[in-house]
């Protein structure tokens, strides 16, 4: 290591960084053992346990307990048209999938869940671990009025792609949405089921989405995976 006035955890830091900028290290990769970076760049394990933690805390790398430390996958960004998870993934190149993990129909709403979806009658709750690629990206909970769809209930919704069934099946037009989105901290059952450390962050989604007659044809909260998942906008003066 040349340079004397950047701390030596800095300087490893940049090592790893340009080796992945150039491709030597891969999404996915795993490093060498503390020990064997210690020895290799001629600095004690502490300084390179400080350099990797920076890395792990800036999402450049992700610890695995038991596994490793890895390079981080790339991150998917948040679309700005307005598409189902399905169709998001597809076009990325990326392999869609879902795994239910509730599917109620509730027959007494609240009067709160009844006047967010302006609807009387019976409500679909539909709660489905969305994948890429085999990967746990989001969990995603969503909320339809069984009225306007009558036996919706009965889809595969593992194998079919919701807003597909919609407009296929229902003549629905999905024209819009209005998306509320902030940055939290899993639950213990959103990090079992996202395969993440409780200290990763997570986008928390709350999205309303209208037809062709400006109606409200469904609600959804999801939750994303921090470490996998960006939000990018543009904004005009």
């Amino acid at each position: 290591m040349s340079s004397k006035k950047i701390p030596l955890y800095k300087q490893l830091k940049q090592i790893i960084i340009k080796k992945i900028e150039r491709g030597e290290l891969k999404p996915g990769d795993v490093l060498p053992p503390e020990r064997e970076l210690a020895e290799l760049f001629e600095m004690s394990r502490v300084t390179v346990r400080q350099a990797i933690s920076e890395l792990v805390n800036e999402y450049v790398l992700v610890r695995r307990h038991g596994s490793g430390t890895y390079v981080a996958e790339n991150k998917i960004p948040h679309g700005k048209k307005l598409k189902s998870f399905s169709e998001d993934m597809s076009l990325r190149g990326m392999m869609p999938g879902s795994k239910i993990c509730e599917k109620n129909i509730i027959t007494n709403p609240s009067a709160n869940m009844a006047a967010e979806l302006r609807s009387a009658g019976n409500l679909l709750i539909l709660k489905r671990l969305r994948l890429a690629d085999l990967e746990p990206l989001a969990i995603e909970t969503s909320m339809l009025p069984i009225n306007r769809f009558p036996g919706i209930e009965d889809r595969d919704f593992q194998n079919e792609s919701l807003y597909q069934i919609l407009e296929d099946e229902y003549n629905i037009k999905i024209i819009k949405a209005q998306q509320k989105i902030e940055v939290g901290m899993p639950t213990p059952q959103e990090s079992e089921l996202l395969q993440i450390n409780y200290t990763t962050p997570v986008f928390r989604l709350r999205q309303v989405t209208f037809d062709q007659n400006d109606t409200i044809i469904e609600i959804a909260h999801s939750v994303y995976r921090g470490d996998r998942y960006n939000i990018e906008t543009e904004i005009y003066r």
